[in-house]
């Protein structure tokens, strides 16, 4: 069991029962895709990849939570695995698509999981990645001003979250298995005038979350 098991446990069903709608800009209904989700929380977004025509087969990963009845019978595998320790039972090169919506920052070394699971994925296939944004001027202000650095129950300083990235360093872990990050999008910005000072440059300190999308060579 992980030391962090027990935090999870204390987790409302809010946190597991969300769809990421926010990343169909990185995706396209060109040709149907096989997607992974590791941290599947409830299955929300796996239904919503079946039911918007995204994906033909989807599979989720997900120990400490289990999908609803609905979204169980649009995903056609599911596993409980520690993806730290273990690969779901999934043939090599066979998925067009990874999801790992924040997932990464809970994990021990997500680096190396990135280039354990690298397998799966075919040539020429994607992983979309989001993490949260420690470098928000929230977190910041309140570091340098205050000496604070308090820990929350979600958000940016959930307190389960081992790991902390900014965009540099959200590019690298994207990239740790040899993927090249081809597109990325910020959560945060959406009210006009953060949308003006990100054009400005600021949007490392007004981002709250990065959704990167980076593509496994051919």
């Amino acid at each position: 069991m992980s030391p962090t098991d027990n935090l999870y446990q204390q987790k409302n069903d809010a946190y597991f029962s969300r769809a990421r709608k926010e990343i169909a800009p990185l995706l396209t209904k060109e040709r149907k895709l096989r997607a992974l989700e590791v941290g599947c929380s409830q299955g929300q977004t796996l239904a919503w990849l079946k039911k918007e025509d995204y994906c033909e087969w989807v599979a989720g990963v997900e120990p400490f939570s289990q999908p609803d009845d609905e979204a169980l019978a649009l995903i056609d595998t599911f596993s409980t695995v520690n993806i730290e320790e273990k690969l779901p039972d999934i043939p090599e090169q066979s998925l067009d698509l990874i999801l790992f919506l924040d997932v990464l920052e809970h994990l021990i070394n997500p680096w190396q999981t990135l280039r354990d699971i690298d397998c799966l994925l075919k040539p020429g296939g994607r992983f979309i990645i989001s993490v949260p944004n420690i470098r928000n001027y929230h977190i910041l202000s309140a570091l340098v001003l205050k000496g604070r650095f308090d820990y929350t129950d979600d958000g940016i300083l959930d307190r389960t979250h081992l790991r902390f990235f900014t965009l540099a360093s959200a590019k690298q872990l994207a990239e740790a298995s040899g993927a090249k990050v081809e597109a990325y999008l910020t959560t945060g910005l959406e009210r006009p005038q953060k949308k003006l000072l990100g054009k400005l440059g600021l949007e490392g300190l007004l981002a709250t979350q990065f959704i990167l999308s980076a593509q496994k060579p051919y």
